[in-house]
């Protein structure tokens, strides 16, 4: 009876976020980002076909997941670095399988924040010196250290380090560390790409419709503290864009592949994405956006 009634209470969420909405193509133009940006020409010339992808939780990775995907088929050896991780029940694989070479967990006792198990809404942005006080620094900095530098790659993938996507603690910590890492010289790579979004597909997305979504939850919003408590106008903006339609069908399998309880997040930012097929999604949502890292590059 218990197994019946949760079954139930999942096909209700999901109905209600995904597959029985009336979605057509024209809606999903409100999302459709009206910035362009220079395409990206150093992925394409650069010898040492290695990266590196560094996030909080694998599902981190959903807005530059068309990116590693077209890496992999150009000969790329990719792997991600994560301190959460989330294994397929039906397979026991992980999603990141499909796009690079697994996900790694950073550290084998998965404990990088002081407080966590008591922490109410860990998602929930905190004062930048309150994130220097509640990560263990030296101890996921020294995992980042020991596996990136065997790895040799050319390039290290992350968020931002000054929203961390929508605000939360554990982005920003990890992106932050990785780019000190690398201006001090620690991490011999040759650029950071950090995902993000352009003004217009934060606004739509983030702020304006997850935004009206977290407060018919009664949820506050994270981007929105972000903002406020930063002084900031939302993520940095990016520097070069990168067109994905040609591994449509390789980043839809990933974002499809999380069990139910990842999707249910990944829905939050990649509006609809279950109600259409490959082809259509991503003829729409044809690019992904990356503040690109030098060790020149300050903030």
């Amino acid at each position: 009876m218990k197994k019946t009634n949760l079954i139930i209470a999942i096909l209700i969420i999901y109905s209600l976020f995904s597959c029985n909405e009336k979605v057509s193509t024209e809606d999903l133009k409100r999302f459709v980002p009206t910035e362009k940006y220079p395409a990206d020409v150093f992925l394409d010339t650069v010898s040492n076909k290695r990266a590196v992808i560094i996030v909080a939780h694998d599902d981190d990775d959903c807005a530059m997941s068309g990116t590693i995907a077209k890496l992999k088929v150009n000969g790329w050896k990719i792997k991600q670095l994560s301190l959460q991780s989330h294994i397929i029940e039906k397979t026991g694989k992980n999603p990141a399988d499909i796009i690079c070479e697994g996900n790694e967990r950073l550290l084998k006792d998965g404990l990088y924040r002081i407080g966590l198990d008591t922490i109410k809404n860990q998602y929930l942005p905190i004062p930048y010196q309150d994130i220097s006080a509640q990560f263990l620094t030296k101890k996921v900095a020294t995992a980042i250290l020991n596996k990136v530098n065997e790895f040799k790659p050319s390039v290290i993938f992350t968020l931002d380090n000054v929203k961390g996507g929508y605000g939360h603690p554990d982005h920003i910590f990890i992106s932050q560390l990785v780019k000190d890492l690398f201006e001090n010289g620690a991490l011999e790579i040759e650029k950071i790409y950090q995902s993000v979004y352009t003004d217009h597909m934060e606004r739509e997305i983030v702020d304006n419709w997850l935004g009206a979504k977290m407060k018919k939850w009664g949820y506050p919003s994270p981007s929105d503290m972000a903002n406020k408590m930063y002084g900031i106008d939302g993520m940095p903006e990016p520097t070069v864009q990168i067109n994905i339609a040609d591994v449509a069908r390789m980043k839809m399998d990933y974002l499809r592949a999380y069990d139910e309880d990842v999707r249910k997040n990944l829905r939050k930012f990649i509006p609809y994405y279950e109600i259409f097929d490959a082809k259509t999604y991503f003829e729409i949502f044809d690019k992904e956006f990356f503040r690109v890292l030098e060790k020149s590059n300050h903030q």
